[in-house]
């Protein structure tokens, strides 16, 4: 087996697979090692008793023109294998059922009806699309964001748009500021239901988020959704055999457990990284540039060659979410009115905090009915989550299957009691998964998703860059800039080649 290649990506998550494909691209051998043994990070899916659940991620947004999964398809040439969605998703809270139209005059007039607000409402609605859009038009065009020096700034200069002053201005104004002068903070249940949205998409509060990061979080339904066929992994899946045609390669069963530079010598003229995996047969390899698709926190720890990032990393220990997650196969009637009319996202409020750091709300996702894929027909695939505070509490402890089994119970019982198709008696199969669970799939410490909340960055300036202290140690993934979501880390894989090859030419 070849162990010296070009380029080495730690981690097959979309972040990493985005680079590694522009990588090779450009000229370059590009090996991908993976801990697991399927492709795509917290966007995966698995095969158990033969039906295809996923693993994380179960909405898909970023594909209109100038956002960054389109830039992804048109640039590389790759057709994923999408199904657009004519519904976004559909919120019950206090046995109200809200419409997250994705027509935005249609989700206004909704979001007026069920929590009031009249004009109020309408204006905070406008602002949020208004500062949506200008956020993902200047995250396309500032490459070189966050700026580490003069150069970078120097060198975005010709991105400036006057518009891109609204979103610095709203970047350090907090959303619960804004709701207060629109006088739109009165009502609890709208802002329960803004609690739950922004934990899904910022993994934070309205008291802590700033508004630039808050309507880009809370805007995701008006943009088109998708499921991908065949379950998330069909996302890593393509990129990946564009990357193979280039000559590149991924292997899996190999974590990466301890990363080194070697110096400059007689022997070896150019500075390699050396990396050791837990692989039996094949556990070494060298390139001269590695991209790391690892959580920051699991990078500090494989490496003594980054005692900058190690101390900025001890800032973020605190307030990271893990979940607790369920699949269900469930026997349906393909024939019946729910089944071809039904949403396919869900976020449920509960009328209690789940036990054991649970949450306040449970999100569910169906599979698609014309996906054979991921289930014959005649039956169907859910996949709920919801989020726990302190993963690192989760252990295989006495008390560990009881704890599973009574989050279980409550969330079986929340699906009957919101949906007449829900009946328990049909479930043919299903699964549970902790942060424990979580931790043995992706490695991630403690088990943590989401990457770092939004409500750490209340100067957009003090997010960690997709450059390391290291010239030739690049980072991508959910914990650096631009953050969370699929769209974002493919947006960070992209910038971080070519913020690379930029300073390459000078």
């Amino acid at each position: 087996m070849d162990t010296f290649w070009d380029v080495v990506v730690i981690g097959s998550g979309l972040g990493g697979l985005s680079a590694a494909l522009s990588l090779s691209e450009k000229g370059q051998r590009v090996l991908v090692l993976e801990k697991g043994t399927t492709p795509g990070g917290c966007a995966s899916s698995f095969q158990k008793n033969g039906f295809v659940f996923e693993s994380g991620a179960t909405t898909l947004v970023g594909l209109e023109p100038g956002l960054p999964l389109h830039k992804l398809s048109t640039d590389f040439q790759i057709q994923f294998p999408l199904i657009p969605l004519k519904r976004s998703m559909v919120v019950h809270l206090d046995g109200k059922t809200v419409e997250r139209f994705q027509n935005r005059k249609e989700w206004v007039t909704e979001a007026k009806r069920v929590f009031g607000g009249g004009l109020r409402m309408e204006v905070f609605w406008i602002l949020c699309h208004l500062i949506s859009d200008s956020l993902w038009s200047l995250s396309g065009r500032y490459k070189f964001f966050p700026f580490q020096n003069f150069s970078d700034i120097w060198k975005s200069i010709g991105a400036f748009r006057l518009r891109d002053l609204l979103v610095l201005f709203f970047s350090f104004i907090s959303l619960r500021f804004v709701l207060k002068c629109l006088g739109l903070t009165k009502n609890k249940v709208w802002i329960r239901f803004l609690e739950e949205q922004l934990l899904i998409t910022s993994q934070t509060t309205s008291t802590k988020i700033p508004m630039s990061f808050a309507s880009i979080g809370l805007t995701y339904p008006q943009l088109q959704n998708y499921v991908a066929k065949g379950g998330m992994v069909s996302l890593s899946e393509s990129i990946l055999q564009k990357i193979e045609t280039n000559g590149g390669k991924i292997l899996y069963k190999q974590e990466v457990i301890h990363l080194k530079k070697n110096g400059f010598t007689k022997t070896n003229p150019k500075m390699i990284w050396e990396l050791h995996t837990k692989n039996r047969e094949h556990n070494l390899f060298h390139a001269p540039l590695v991209v790391s698709n690892l959580p920051i926190w699991n990078l500090t720890e494989i490496t003594d060659d980054l005692p900058n990032l190690k101390k900025k990393t001890t800032k973020f220990e605190k307030g990271i979410w893990g979940a607790f997650s369920l699949g269900i196969a469930i026997e349906t009637n393909p024939s019946e009115e729910w089944a071809k009319k039904e949403c396919l996202h869900h976020q449920i409020h509960l009328k209690d905090v789940l036990p054991y750091g649970g949450g306040n709300s449970i999100f569910l996702s169906l599979s698609h009915p014309e996906d054979p894929i991921r289930s014959p027909k005649g039956i169907r695939i859910l996949s709920i989550s919801t989020h726990i505070e302190n993963p690192e509490s989760w252990i295989r402890d006495l008390s560990y299957q009881e704890k599973k089994k009574t989050i279980e119970s409550i969330v079986i019982q929340t699906l009957e009691e919101t949906f007449p198709w829900f009946q328990k008696d049909k479930i043919l199969f299903l699964h549970s998964a902790t942060p424990v669970t979580w931790r043995t799939w992706t490695g991630r410490k403690f088990g943590r998703v989401g990457g770092i909340p939004n409500s750490y960055f209340s100067n957009p300036f003090q997010m960690l860059g997709n450059r390391s202290e290291d010239p030739n140690l690049l980072l991508t993934g959910d914990t650096v800039y631009p953050g969370q979501g699929i769209p974002a880390v493919v947006l960070g894989g992209l910038h971080v080649v070519e913020q690379f090859l930029a300073r390459k030419r000078g």
